[in-house]
């Protein structure tokens, strides 16, 4: 009796590992849509960087994060319904070698009025779900997102 024991203290932990797969798997099935577009500053495309959506309910998906490549983004799998979109900008690498003639170069980043990111709704997929903004302060504090038509 003594061998089976420590089998049988195994049994609650077990079960715990098996219901937590179940949930995950039970979470990677939700409503969601493919999204994409520009993220610009002054028309100026970000080069590098990455778009975090943040779904208001946790409950409706997970955060899903995309690449931004040359000011463009592709996300897969953004759940459906009130998201915010952060985005986050990455400084160049420096060069392999740095002379004495190096110039670090010009790049844009996120204004900090953006860094709290901006409210959407996903509804459908969407090919033109743009981020313009803009360096100056405006009259409005909240960002709006571009519609291209």
């Amino acid at each position: 009796m003594n061998a089976l024991r420590p089998i049988s203290d195994l049994i609650p932990v077990i079960a715990l590992v098996l219901l937590a797969g179940c949930q995950e798997a039970a979470s990677s099935n939700y409503q969601s849509a493919r999204l994409e577009g520009e993220v610009t500053v002054d028309g100026q495309p970000i080069e590098d960087g990455t778009v975090q959506f943040v779904p208001a309910n946790l409950a409706d998906g997970p955060i899903t994060q995309a690449t931004i490549m040359k000011g463009r983004y592709v996300a897969n799998k953004v759940p459906l319904g009130k998201v915010t979109a952060i985005l986050h900008a990455n400084p160049p690498a420096p060069p392999a070698q740095i002379t004495s003639d190096y110039q670090t170069p010009k790049t844009v980043g996120i204004p900090n009025r953006y860094k709290t990111g901006f409210p959407i709704e996903v509804k459908e997929n969407k090919a033109d779900q743009d981020f313009p903004m803009s360096s100056k302060e405006s009259g409005s504090k909240s960002p709006n997102t571009k519609q291209r038509s």
